[in-house]
């Protein structure tokens, strides 16, 4: 267990927290590009590191990540009009372009130049891979665009999705590079699931519980390892990449396809669990597709019109204590992707000579 101020250290991401000057050293994903499937359509409220930001797509198309409130009386601005390249507030009609920089203050004289003192607080927004993707850090330091070989595969080769988490980012993450509860956890889904049954290795996940793990650095975080017993003395390895600040990517099954999530601070209490799927050589099959978008695999399916998963925390997961009984989940929670996540502020120390028991969650 975490002492309160080391908990603190790392589950803080806000603004001026330590935790959160590392987030802003990154690339983030903050929506889905189908989230501003058009230009001006409907602004979009995002709330990422602890601010309350809003993102709109403007008349020539491009993207603003810009302060959720209007300068003038605080209104939000995800009530305002989305028009003439510009995010105009509902209330006095001062109108913001895509860098948050005021264009227009109908009340005042246009010959004043007002509007050109008032600038809400921005960031670049930029579409990649289905993706939008936002850097919150110093521009001077801003890194190169993200390169992750989900966005860079054709389209039909690769599938994102996201969800709430009501848990903290570093206890998510936790949670999901832990290879050892496989074996106990999701044994009934190894077999069953459209995205995981028929790989080898799902044997060895199941008749091994006691996997061993080696951790070693990686240029960009660690190589997690989990090695379990096979045929005639052999091991079965399964190895998880983490990389900073809260990457993390799964080895295949078979020929199944590559997976992997990002686990992005909403605040200091929720996360978005970003999760991909992609295939380096091959499109996505019409069955995977459709498995992943009905919630199958390391994706969740969610109430209509939100990103909440359907089994949350306020319907107990919908467990079903029949199916738990009689062995389909050993949970009684259907999906490999429905998170169970009680408490906040359940850790291990996490360098990386003490991350002894973690590892891929969903192999």
């Amino acid at each position: 267990m975490l002492r309160k101020e080391q908990n603190d250290l790392l589950t803080q991401t806000g603004p001026g927290t330590p935790g959160g000057r590392l987030f802003r050293c990154y690339w983030m994903p903050a929506l889905l590009a189908g989230e501003l499937p058009e230009n001006d359509c409907p602004p979009v409220r995002v709330k990422i590191l602890s601010e309350r930001l809003i993102a709109f797509r403007d008349s020539n198309g491009r993207y603003g990540l810009i302060d959720e409130f209007c300068a003038h009386r605080g209104v939000s601005l995800w009530f305002g009009r989305n028009e003439e390249c510009g995010l105009r507030c509902a209330y006095h009609g001062w109108k913001y372009d895509v860098s948050g920089q005021c264009i227009e203050i109908p009340s005042e004289p246009e010959a004043s130049g007002f509007f050109n003192k008032i600038k809400l607080k921005s960031y670049p927004l930029v579409a990649r891979g289905g993706v939008l993707w936002t850097y919150m850090g110093d521009p001077a330091a801003q890194p190169p665009l993200p390169e992750w070989e989900f966005i860079t595969v054709p389209p039909a080769q690769t599938y994102t999705s996201k969800r709430l988490q009501e848990n903290n980012w570093l206890q998510a993450m936790e949670g999901g590079i832990d290879s050892s509860h496989v074996s106990f956890l999701h044994r009934g889904d190894l077999n069953s699931d459209p995205l995981f049954k028929g790989a080898k290795g799902n044997q060895y996940n199941l008749s091994d519980a006691r996997p061993v793990f080696e951790v070693v650095e990686s240029p960009g975080g660690l190589y997690i390892g989990a090695r379990r017993n096979a045929e005639d003395g052999k091991y079965y390895w399964r190895i998880t990449q983490w990389v900073m600040p809260a990457f993390t990517m799964i080895a295949p099954r078979g020929n199944h396809p590559v997976h992997g999530h990002f686990w992005i601070p909403i605040d200091d209490e929720t996360c978005w669990a970003w999760s991909f799927d992609y295939h380096p050589v091959r499109q996505l099959t019409a069955a995977e597709l459709s498995a992943m978008r009905d919630g199958k695999g390391i994706h969740v399916r969610c109430e209509p019109g939100t990103y909440r998963p359907a089994a949350n925390k306020d319907n107990d997961y919908l467990i079903d204590r029949a199916a738990q009984k009689a062995g389909r989940t050993f949970s009684g929670v259907e999906g490999i992707r429905t998170w169970i996540a009680r408490r906040k502020t359940w850790f291990r120390p996490t360098t990386a000579s003490s991350w002894r028991g973690i590892g891929s969650s969903a192999p």
